[in-house]
């Protein structure tokens, strides 16, 4: 598909309500979404269907990198490239049956993370039970009169549930981002304020050191690393890195080529635009 192209279909992480499903629907709202159960199905529906799109997250500012996409993405038989950085400032609601007691709330484990200390301030008899997605949560809630779900608001609508309370925790920041992946690098443009890439290093002391040298000297700002290990090779890794500013720039190119030459193995996943912003 040419990379301007508009996708035919957009494959998230689901089920319907789940946040990823939410920010997919507000990036591409008349595009069809096709929701799957993991981020790897995500990643196997795209190497199947070139003209699809897909979106995955990739870090939540509470719980950290998610490690599915990382794992992902550093794999060599990955053949995708981050279009487009995503952002969500997820508003957590509590959903239930007004007038009824809670007796047990259901969420998936990154909500409770978050509304930890608003829920033993304000429902600390309730039992928590874990669930896949907030959407299963909301669909468990619906059917038993003294329970509620934590999740995004829009799932009252969906699952005939009434909004107690929007939002929870409010004042505590919490941010979901997301890529947009596809199967060929997005256009050039000027806005690219990002990269990411996959390094390997040699089995030295200071190889890290040495390949981060450059990148500062020509005072390149490293936003996110992270090390994997080697599928199948025990005790060796290969890092996941993002980087401020796109290769296209010589400043980054040049960095980048003296890395090389100091022994790094590079493969680029793409430059492109972060900061997009939606809200749930």
């Amino acid at each position: 598909m040419p990379p301007s192209a508009s996708p035919s279909v957009i494959a998230c992480l689901g089920p319907v309500g789940s946040f990823s499903h939410l920010i997919t629907e507000k990036r591409f709202p008349t595009i069809p979404v096709e929701t799957l159960a993991t981020v790897g199905e995500v990643f196997d529906f795209l190497a199947t269907h070139p003209e699809a799109e897909g979106i995955v997250p990739i870090e939540n500012s509470s719980g950290g990198f998610i490690i599915d996409t990382v794992d992902r993405l550093v794999d060599d038989r990955c053949q995708l490239w981050i279009q487009e950085e995503l952002t969500l400032d997820v508003k957590l609601a509590l959903l239930g049956h007004a007038g009824s007691p809670i007796e047990v709330i259901y969420s998936h484990p990154m909500p409770f993370f978050h509304a930890d200390e608003w829920l033993k301030k304000h429902h600390p008899d309730a039992r928590r039970v874990t669930r896949p997605s907030t959407a299963a949560a909301a669909e468990l809630a619906a059917a038993e009169p003294a329970a509620a779900a934590i999740g995004p608001r829009q799932n009252a609508t969906r699952h005939g549930l009434d909004l107690l309370h929007y939002p929870i925790a409010g004042d505590v920041p919490n941010i979901t981002q997301f890529f947009r992946l596809g199967h060929q690098p997005a256009p050039a443009d000027a806005a690219h304020n990002r990269s990411a890439l996959v390094v390997e290093l040699a089995d030295r002391p200071g190889s890290l050191c040495l390949f981060l040298s450059p990148l500062s000297k020509a005072g390149i700002n490293m936003k996110r690393l992270e090390s994997r290990p080697l599928r199948g090779q025990p005790n060796k890794y290969r890092f996941y890195i993002e980087i401020e500013g796109s290769t296209a720039e010589s400043r980054v190119s040049s960095a980048l080529e003296r890395a090389r030459q100091d022994g790094a193995t590079i493969r680029s996943l793409g430059s492109y635009t972060s900061g997009t912003l939606f809200e749930s």
